[in-house]
């Protein structure tokens, strides 16, 4: 393994070292005849690919992890000017509108076929016990009267 000792001019000390650092992490899940076997032009390419992308600057960029209950969790906040495009902010609010629809009628069917199941229980358990709940209506006549057969009819 030999790594070369000049920094280009554009890289300072610190980002050499974490380039490397990343570089040899990787390099590390690989045996180690495999990772020796790397040439130095190859190393350069997994370098660059390995390099963390340039982040746009934002005027907030907050970003922390912490250990909960034995468990590594993170947050991450970013205030900044929205520098999509028309075109992509279009379809990120058009997605949004419809999961949204979508969201919006089907809990009004499931809250309406509860609201029907719940209603007829309590119908059917109160007419049960004699409570007529709508005393003008023919639905007892309905529900609850034997059927006469077509024969039967005069």
């Amino acid at each position: 393994m030999t790594t070369s000792h000049t920094l280009p001019e554009n890289i300072n000390l610190a980002d050499h070292l974490d380039q490397n650092n990343r570089l040899d992490q990787f390099l590390h899940k690989f045996s180690p005849e495999m990772a020796a076997s790397f040439t130095e032009e190859q190393r350069q390419a997994i370098t660059t690919v390995l390099a963390p992308s340039h982040r746009p600057r934002k005027r907030l960029d907050l970003r922390k992890s912490f250990v909960l209950l034995g468990r590594k969790y993170y947050f991450v906040i970013l205030f900044g000017k929205d520098r999509r495009t028309h075109q992509r902010a279009r379809i990120i609010y058009l997605k949004h509108q419809n999961t949204g629809l979508r969201r919006f009628l089907s809990m009004g069917l499931a809250g309406g076929l509860l609201m029907i199941v719940v209603l007829s229980t309590i119908y059917l358990v109160t007419a049960g016990l004699g409570v007529n709940l709508f005393p003008h209506s023919n639905a007892d006549n309905m529900l609850f009267s034997p059927h006469k057969s077509s024969a039967e009819s005069p």
